[in-house]
């Protein structure tokens, strides 16, 4: 049976909303940090991904994925250098340790943040002038047109930054990012591969292959980087994040809760969602106390986040307190009429209470959202059971298998409300099935609870 609050079948959480928060696939802002390298002019920045999030503002994501894969996006953020930084800056801003930028780079700068692409490239022109072959220069420009969300006409400048020194790592790292924003997968692979030989004590090498691979679906593999990018860095929060939110996709419980605790302990303070990744880590141990006490602390923060207040009436429901699981239920659906696992819940609720009309009325909501919502089609061909119309908990329950072939618990019913018809042969083809499935894997139930991330 797979840990409480995740159910496979479940639809993941704000399921109506994928990009709430703007950037790439719902990914939440989260500040920027700087880590130069010691007793260098070398420096990189990397930004964390996020679930949800709390703002809506928009921010820079170097990995373009589809929509069919988790929210989770490492935002390596170009300017990978001061001199970058410097030129984005405003004037006051502007690093003080480095010198100010060239007035060309300053002028691209300016011309990137207006939209104004032509006099951008004139104005890198300018800039490039006799600096053909300087790889930082070449690195500066190409990082600059990353940050403008152009990541193809960063490459070529890029490429020839590599080429000029091969082994420049902040060069190999933003071309890495350049290429997997473009789709090139592989060849974003390579370059961050030459840069961690030429930077092997770095940490963003390994964090920004872990988003590359988890855009190429390699899950496995995603996460094995994204542990080598935390032990290089085990101070930095966001990394430890970004791997604790690995974690949660692969239902390492007691791993990904101590990867987020890390986060906060080291001063994470970019996206309060983490309170509610926590929960999901903390729930899936059925640490209930320590869940809902990280739910609150997410309520805290964003008192009007429906997924939160559904979480906590889980919890209240798991704990058998009833009324109050109900409260926090409708009060997620008031904030969010569409969240499809909080109308579930509460027919559960419902059906606990033998209340079997209002438990029929939650689940016919939910699928009004959601057609294919196969668990309210099982647990209306189990009400349909109890008032004892067989006919109608055949029709239903076979809605339900139609949706999910895989559903064990649904067939079980089914053969039994076919037995009751009087069809022994469809009872018996059912039971084998349910039987089958059982063999195969212990699935989770419905009761199991909303799932908080399953990418995540």
């Amino acid at each position: 049976m797979s840990p409480p609050g995740f159910h496979r079948r479940l639809p993941a959480p704000g399921a109506r909303r994928h990009n709430a928060g703007g950037g790439c696939g719902g990914a939440s802002p989260g500040s920027v940090e700087r880590t130069p390298k010691s007793g260098s002019s070398e420096s990189a920045t990397v930004e964390n991904a996020t679930v949800g999030s709390a703002t809506g503002r928009r921010r820079f994501c170097p990995i373009r994925r589809g929509r069919r894969r988790p929210a989770l996006c490492a935002r390596f953020v170009a300017a990978v250098f001061l001199g970058a930084a410097a030129a984005l800056a405003p004037a006051e801003q502007a690093p003080k340790t480095q010198g100010a930028p060239p007035a060309e780079l300053r002028e691209a700068a300016d011309a990137l943040r207006a939209g104004e692409s032509e006099r951008a490239e004139a104005a890198f022109r300018a800039f490039l002038g006799g600096r053909e072959e300087d790889p930082r220069a070449l690195q500066q420009a190409g990082a600059l047109w990353l940050l403008a969300g152009e990541p193809a006409r960063a490459v070529p400048l890029l490429r020839a930054a590599v080429v000029a020194d091969p082994g420049f790592a902040d060069a190999r790292l933003a071309l890495g990012q350049a290429l997997g924003q473009t789709g090139d997968d592989e060849g974003a692979l390579a370059q961050l591969a030459e840069a961690r030989k030429a930077a092997p004590s770095r940490y963003e090498a390994p964090y920004l292959a872990a988003a590359v691979l988890d855009r190429a679906g390699r899950l496995p593999e995603a996460v094995e980087e994204a542990r080598a990018a935390a032990a290089l860095a085990p101070r930095n929060p966001q990394v430890r994040r970004f791997l604790g939110r690995f974690l949660l996709r692969i239902e390492s419980w007691p791993e990904a809760a101590a990867e987020l605790e890390a986060a906060l302990r080291h001063g994470f303070r970019d996206d309060p969602a983490i309170f509610g990744e926590l929960g999901a880590a903390l729930l899936g141990q059925e640490r209930l106390d320590a869940a809902e006490a990280a739910y609150e602390r997410r309520r805290a923060f964003a008192p009007e986040d429906a997924e939160t207040h559904l979480q906590l009436g889980y919890i209240a429901w798991r704990r058998g307190e009833d009324e109050r699981s109900e409260e926090w239920l409708r009060r997620a659906i008031a904030l969010d009429p569409e969240l499809l696992r909080a109308h579930h819940f509460l027919g559960l609720t419902a059906l606990r209470r033998d209340d079997l009309d209002g438990a029929e009325a939650a689940f016919r909501l939910a699928l009004e959202r959601d057609g294919g919502f196969a668990e309210a089609w099982f647990h209306l061909g189990k009400i349909e059971l109890r008032r004892g119309n067989p006919e109608e908990a055949a029709r239903l329950l076979g809605e339900a298998v139609a949706r999910a072939p895989d559903y064990a618990e649904a067939y079980y019913q089914l053969a039994f409300a076919r037995r009751r018809l009087g069809d022994r042969e469809g009872a018996d083809r059912s039971l084998a099935k349910f039987e089958e499935l059982r063999r195969r894997e212990t699935p989770a139930r419905p009761e199991d609870g909303p799932r908080q991330e399953k990418k995540p």
